[in-house]
């Protein structure tokens, strides 16, 4: 087992925190409450924060699965990601949908596999939100829908 990653939030105000960790400097504020209180103060809310991290973890597995693989590299690589919320308390991502943007001359088999390897091995967060959440993926190769099966 690899040692804990360590994070802490520090009670700023009202319902805001910053978040700091044990890997960097960065500091990230974050509004509990969304909506107005998040806007007012240019914060953003949890639910968002974890999806941009799924981004980044799905996102930088297929970068590094391609550069792996030899393939070019795009000139262009966007991953969208969309979660749609319970209406109950807890409220969690029912449904989950990822999209691959990639622009430039990457072989498509090569980012089929590496999208592939990244949602059923390489990205973490894809295996746990799986357990909780339905989790589609697509991708648009030079803004082409690829069929992926």
């Amino acid at each position: 087992m690899r040692d804990p990653l360590n994070i802490s939030v520090d009670w700023t105000e009202k319902m805001q925190f910053t978040a700091t960790n044990d890997k960097t400097d960065a500091k990230v504020a974050i509004a509990v409450q969304s909506g107005a209180a998040a806007t007012e103060n240019n914060t953003t809310g949890p639910k968002h924060l974890f999806l941009q991290g799924f981004a980044g973890c799905t996102g930088g597995a297929v970068l590094f699965l391609l550069e792996k693989m030899r393939a070019e590299m795009p000139t262009r690589f966007v991953v969208d990601v969309s979660g749609k919320l319970t209406t109950e308390h807890p409220m969690y991502f029912e449904t989950i949908d990822v999209v691959y943007r990639i622009d430039g001359n990457t072989d498509v088999n090569a980012i089929k596999k590496a999208v592939t390897m990244s949602e059923d091995k390489y990205c973490g967060l894809t295996y746990m939100l799986r357990k909780t959440s339905k989790v589609s993926f697509s991708v648009l190769v030079n803004g082409q829908a690829v069929e992926m099966s």
